[in-house]
């Protein structure tokens, strides 16, 4: 089992899962993708059919819900059968998924039966929000897409981050994409399966630095190495937008049209905004990127939706500031911090990446809280202490949550995603980091059974050439 519940009252008993099951069930748990996964956290040993009800209810065996008591869900096992009540639909599939993972396989007259202890639980993650941040790459097949959904699902995030590196088709201008980039449809199915699952997607494009669509040091450029006469779009060397010009201002808010449409309804946009080198730190300058991100958070604000933003370009070094962990902060003084935090709308969330704080409290995540912006905390896979100073910090100081990145090391740091989400869920948990690469590799036999092909199995293609 990966998720230790708030609150858990054991009773006698186990309940084992038959090979036919008929639920009484919302419509929400009804979905083809929901009963695969009944399959595949089964073992492939019960097939899952449900009568629909009204009730935010998932019950077999005629078990009657145990009433949430505030918590976010409540599950009920008995030897006869199971229950999963919530008041909403995202966390009665979250409380579905906790009872997926208190399945284990037992052997019973020679055959694999599963089988869960009885008990009674009323669970509530510790820190709300929950986002993974996953890159889509031209090296990214749709299947680890796939594959990625189920895991955030399965895993009780609350928001799944794409970033398309070149991969998704733009009606508005086809450089945007590399010419094997998957079809727009192949992509909307997945989307699709995501929503189904849970999870609200937060669409996101970057609007000034990463312009290039590839990541640095590999020198590529998914606009300019298709249609170099396009150069005027971005500054001298391609890294960044040239967000001064209307006519890259509407390409950009054209593109946000299209995720939107895409991605579906939702609460947030991640506009990025992070590491833009060469921007010249004058007053006028400064006051350009802050009305810029201003004038989208008007726009975002009228679809319903406020607008993330990455934090290091507004952040600088303090002197009071801990010297035991090494911060990223790109603004060159306190004084050009203060100039745009205090022009920045108070509707915009700020994503404070800090992969080299590894003691709690992460100091400029207080910045940003004590000038009146939401924040959100961003751990990544530099290891256990980083991942313990982002989520000790985002509990304590009452942040708006976590946002997990992953980048381009995902075939190396996967587990992270793994300890992450149980880190949030549950405070205290300190799973050590071996026992996630298992967990995290069993959980992915349940989301997506690899059939006995070697490439659908574990989370790299590969067992050479990349980085532990």
């Amino acid at each position: 089992m990966i998720f230790q519940p708030k609150h858990i009252k054991k009773t006698e008993g186990v309940f084992r899962v038959p090979q036919k099951v008929c639920a009484v069930a919302h419509p929400c748990l009804q979905r083809p993708v929901l009963r695969e996964l009944w399959e595949g956290f089964t073992l492939g040993t019960s097939v899952l059919t449900a009568v629909e009800c009204d009730a935010y209810l998932f019950s077999v065996g005629g078990v009657k819900p145990l009433p949430p008591d505030g918590e976010e869900y409540s599950i009920r096992i008995e030897p006869h059968g199971v229950s999963v009540y919530a008041e909403t639909e995202k966390n009665l599939i979250r409380g579905f998924m906790t009872l997926l993972d208190r399945l284990t396989a037992a052997e019973q007259g020679g055959k694999t039966v599963m089988e869960a202890e009885c008990c009674e639980i009323l669970d509530s993650a510790s820190i709300g929000c929950r986002m993974v941040h996953f890159c889509v790459f031209p090296e990214t097949a749709t299947l680890e897409l796939r594959r990625l959904v189920r895991l955030a699902a399965a895993l009780r995030y609350t928001h799944i981050i794409l970033e398309f590196w070149g991969t998704l088709r733009y009606d508005c201008l086809r450089e945007l994409s590399w010419p094997q980039a998957p079809e727009r449809d192949e992509i909307r199915r997945i989307l699709t399966e995501a929503r189904e699952l849970g999870l609200e997607i937060v669409p996101m494009f970057n609007h000034w630095g990463h312009a290039s669509g590839s990541r640095i040091m590999h020198g590529k450029h998914v606009v300019l190495d298709q249609s170099p006469a396009l150069a005027t779009y971005f500054s001298e060397d391609g890294w960044c937008w040239d967000i001064r010009k209307p006519r890259v201002r509407a390409l950009l808010r054209r593109i946000r049209a299209e995720l939107c449409e895409l991605c579906g309804e939702g609460s947030y946009f991640h506009v990025g905004c992070d590491e833009a080198f060469g921007f010249d730190f004058t007053e006028e300058s400064m006051d350009f990127i802050t009305d810029f991100l201003n004038e989208i958070s008007d726009e975002m604000k009228a679809k319903g939706r406020r607008i993330i933003a990455w934090g290091d370009m507004l952040l600088a070094r303090h002197p009071h500031y801990s010297k035991s962990n090494i911060y990223t902060c790109n603004a060159p003084s306190p004084e050009a911090e203060q100039s745009m935090l205090t022009r920045l709308k108070r509707d915009i969330v700020i994503a404070d990446w800090q992969y080299d704080a590894v003691h709690a409290p992460v100091e400029t995540a207080s910045v940003f809280k004590r000038a009146g912006f939401d924040t959100l905390l961003c751990p990544y896979d530099k290891g256990v202490a980083q991942l313990d100073a982002c989520v000790d910090t985002a509990r304590e100081e009452g942040l708006l949550g976590i946002l997990h990145t992953t980048w381009h090391t995902l075939s190396s740091g996967m587990p992270f995603v793994l300890l992450c989400a149980v880190r949030c869920l549950e405070e205290g948990n300190r799973m050590p980091q071996p026992a996630a690469y298992t967990k995290t590799a069993a959980l992915l036999r349940h989301v997506m059974p690899a059939h006995g092909s070697y490439e659908r199995a574990g989370w790299s293609r590969e067992q050479v050439g990349f980085r532990w």
